[in-house]
């Protein structure tokens, strides 16, 4: 006899599909782990879910009154679908108006079980929002490409963090990964994963942008990935963590660049203004902005 297995991913997995599943926040997928797809998804998303089961059932518990007969809802019109849909709802928020009753065993049979359904349904879905309430997210934003470019005489990978709230978040770590595909001299698939050193991995209080930087030198393990540019078997994995202190918690992000995410001889847009006065003003809308290494021309018409 044969078991059983149950399996939470599928058998086969594109390696190109899931690398670029991993730039989306969240991995949990309805048909892998519906709780957690919960947890992660839209509230919009939530939302219409709620709504969609909380109108289905009513109207499939309608169908199941309807199918009792004439007469087994008093004061429902006989067919009426939308007068016993009513009552489904009422019953089901347990507000019982009292012009509408069933009549008969299977009529009350039904209602005893929408009763039930009603309560657990309604502890479901205040349990789930409450838990997506004080689910602690760090307010991280990421730019959207890596750009190489100059820094310092260096050729440097560097990437943007932003804190899209007014609090602030102290003892802010920053890691860089490198995963990349490798083979062994028998011909053997597999993934490495090389810590690379960034400039300044830490910052005690993290509050408005940080701008990672990482040395593309003879000792970098990207500097030989970068250099195959047909070579698309690796990507760039970063996390992030932190304390809160409006949360007063531990708070993570994460994010990957794949190969086209990284912009070549490129820079980004100084977000930092210097005014006539001397005085410094940090402008967020060039926080995605960035310019290929050319002239000052091409630069403003690239812009």
């Amino acid at each position: 006899m044969e078991k059983l297995h149950l399996s939470r991913r599928p058998e086969r997995i594109n390696l190109d599909e899931y690398r670029a599943s991993l730039t989306r926040s969240s991995l949990a997928r309805p048909e892998n782990d519906f709780y957690h797809w919960l947890l992660g998804t839209s509230w919009t998303s939530f939302l219409l879910l709620v709504i969609a089961v909380y109108l289905g059932a009513n109207l499939l518990f309608a169908i199941a009154y309807l199918a009792c007969g004439d007469g087994a809802i008093t004061n429902a019109e006989p067919g009426a679908l939308l007068d016993v849909f009513f009552f489904s709802v009422q019953t089901m928020a347990t507000i019982g108006y009292g012009r509408m009753t069933p009549v008969g065993h299977w009529p009350n049979g039904i209602v005893t079980f929408e009763a039930f359904f009603g309560i657990v349904y309604s502890a479901l879905t205040t349990g789930l929002a409450f838990a997506r309430f004080t689910r602690p997210t760090a307010g991280v934003r990421f730019s959207k490409v890596a750009v190489v470019g100059s820094h310092n005489g260096v050729a440097t990978l560097k990437f943007r963090v932003l804190n899209e709230r007014s609090s602030h978040i102290v003892e802010a770590q920053l890691r860089l990964w490198l995963i990349a595909e490798s083979l062994t001299a028998e011909g053997e698939r597999y993934r490495r994963s090389i810590e690379l050193p960034l400039h300044r991995a830490e910052s005690p209080v993290f509050s408005l942008t940080w701008t990672a930087m990482h040395s593309l030198d003879e000792t970098s393990a990207l500097t030989e990935c970068l250099a195959q540019k047909g070579n698309q078997q690796w990507h760039l994995l970063i996390t992030f963590t932190g304390y809160h202190e409006s949360l007063a918690n531990q708070v993570y992000a994460r994010h990957v660049y794949v190969p086209r995410d990284v912009q070549r001889d490129a820079m980004f847009v100084d977000i930092v203004t210097v005014l006539p006065d001397g005085g410094r003003v940090i402008d967020l809308a060039n926080f995605e902005k960035w310019v290929p290494n050319v002239s000052d021309k091409k630069a403003g018409e690239y812009l």
